[in-house]
């Protein structure tokens, strides 16, 4: 399976001149611990940085000034590790575990952010799998049955 055929679309994305008050206020509406951070230059987004709901404590933590005068630039984990679309999906796993991070931007062959790869995006997989599994398991005594009742 391909990166791209299981990373998030539609992804929460922001700009790096955003203030944090205004990123935690978007993370806690759309119910995310991570935002992407887009690049205004380019015509096509391309991910500039990532911020973590952890990030932002740290900040405020840090600078001890209110969220609103702290800019994502400020904070932000830049030059993310990207993950490719068209990469297998075995190969991302060991690169987000050899990086040590839980979460990646998925970029196209262009560098255009397409997606977000999460570790929650892969136990989901794992899930789907293992119910699949499970239902053949479970069908399985019932063919060998019919198989013998012949």
């Amino acid at each position: 399976m391909k990166v791209g055929e299981m990373c998030s679309r539609g992804v929460v994305s922001t700009f790096e001149g955003a203030s944090l008050r205004d990123v935690a206020a978007l993370m806690k509406e759309r119910h995310v611990g991570a935002v992407v951070v887009i690049a205004k230059f380019p015509t096509t987004p391309q991910p500039a940085g990532i911020i973590t709901d952890r990030e932002i404590v740290r900040a405020q933590l840090t600078h001890v000034a209110d969220l609103s005068r702290l800019r994502v630039a400020d904070v932000m984990t830049k030059s993310p590790l990207t993950l490719r679309d068209d990469d297998e999906l075995e190969d991302a796993v060991e690169t987000l575990r050899e990086s040590g991070v839980r979460r990646a931007p998925v970029v196209n062959a262009r560098g255009d952010f397409v997606g977000f790869l999460s570790t929650d995006d892969l136990i989901a997989e794992v899930a789907r799998q293992v119910s699949t599994l499970a239902r053949m398991l479970q069908r399985q005594p019932a063919q060998e049955w019919r198989q013998r009742a012949s």
